[in-house]
């Protein structure tokens, strides 16, 4: 005795051949975005690596969540390099929304004396000066995508 009949065949390989197509209507195309960064606070040092907490408003106008699951970027001062950020955790991005949200980061400091001396005058005085150029990067469920940053400034 067959548990799935030729019709029922049929019909799961119908399914199998739309799912790509219904799956990609739901990723839609609209970029997410980095509006700006609001804030920026010190969490701590060691060793060479700064960590920081930043608080960004992110635009997703997507109908569905994503995680940012991955930052490289570079930091700068002007065009002085202080040092490579990583993200520290993942964070989940709401659909249809532009919302604040704090994003951890790990600062591998090339020469840390000189841009702890440079950081501290930023931060004490106006972070507009620095700014974060690399790669963001987001999924959800099949959907994946590699977002560019080009020197994101602090406001």
């Amino acid at each position: 005795m067959h548990i799935i009949n030729s019709s029922m065949k049929k019909y799961f390989h119908i399914f199998l051949l739309a799912l790509p197509l219904l799956l990609s209507g739901c990723v839609g195309d609209e970029e997410i975005k980095i509006v700006r960064i609001k804030d920026v606070r010190y969490d701590e040092l060691r060793g060479s690596t700064l960590r920081l907490s930043i608080t960004a408003t992110v635009n997703n106008p997507n109908y569905f969540n994503v995680k940012l699951t991955n930052a490289n970027m570079v930091l700068r001062l002007q065009d002085n390099i202080i040092g490579n950020v990583t993200q520290v955790e993942q964070i989940e991005l709401l659909g249809r929304t532009e919302k604040d949200y704090t994003i951890r980061l790990s600062i591998d400091m090339r020469d840390v004396m000189t841009n702890i001396m440079t950081l501290s005058r930023v931060f004490m005085n106006d972070p507009r000066d620095l700014n974060l150029s690399g790669t963001v990067h987001v999924r959800s469920f099949m959907y994946s995508r590699t977002i560019q940053v080009d020197r994101l400034t602090f406001q």
